[in-house]
């Protein structure tokens, strides 16, 4: 006999997501609330340019995602809402930043692939996502908040994705934590006096 309070449900899924657990294609599971032919699809992009959370300094901290974006959806998907959870629960965000004025300049030539427009047009401005036509780019943003000391090289998150219909999902997010050695030593890099650390060169406070 089967017990059904042990079969895989989507509702159970995005519990299990929300407390942590990393279930792969979460939208396939049974008891999904829209139709599979009307889902769209969000994927963190891997390879070089791998999504990271730099400790710029005790003031500022960034983040960068590689995202990928797609519909199955004939007539197309529009985002009418999306925000990300932190893997701090402290760590107000700010998203309305260029990555090139926010990335450390060092890992900018690994970027710039990514550095596509449309993703926040399709996000924030509500630009029409079309089947056959996937969009990759680059999400970033800024915290004032630090990033608490931590010996783990990846932390997670959590970005969340609503379109026009109600149609919800959950993508975990891993990200690379990247801290000065000046920051981790908690002393100023040598040099301090003459110039800037060079992973906060041109790196704006956020606001």
């Amino acid at each position: 006999m089967t017990k059904r309070i042990y079969a895989a449900s989507y509702d159970r899924g995005v519990q299990l997501i929300a407390g942590g657990c990393p279930i792969p294609y979460p939208d396939a599971l049974p008891g999904h609330p829209v139709p599979q032919r009307k889902r769209f699809h969000a994927e963190q992009l891997d390879g070089l340019a791998e999504s990271r959370v730099y400790a710029v300094g005790p003031l500022l901290t960034v983040y960068a995602i590689g995202l990928r974006l797609s519909t199955d959806r004939s007539s197309g998907t529009t985002f009418t809402d999306w925000s990300f959870d932190s893997p701090w629960a402290d760590h107000l965000v700010s998203w309305n930043h260029e990555p090139l004025d926010i990335i450390p300049e060092r890992d900018r030539d690994e970027y710039m692939s990514l550095l596509n427009p449309r993703l926040m047009r399709v996000l924030d401005g509500h630009h029409l996502l079309k089947r056959g036509y996937p969009v990759e780019g680059l999400l970033c943003g800024c915290s004032s908040q630090p990033v608490p000391e931590t010996s783990k090289i990846f932390v997670f998150g959590k970005l969340t994705l609503v379109d026009h219909v109600g149609y919800t999902i959950v993508t975990r997010i891993a990200l690379a934590t990247d801290r000065p050695a000046a920051i981790r030593l908690h002393k100023s890099p040598t040099g301090a006096g003459r110039r800037s650390d060079r992973l906060s060169e041109r790196v704006p406070i956020c606001v």
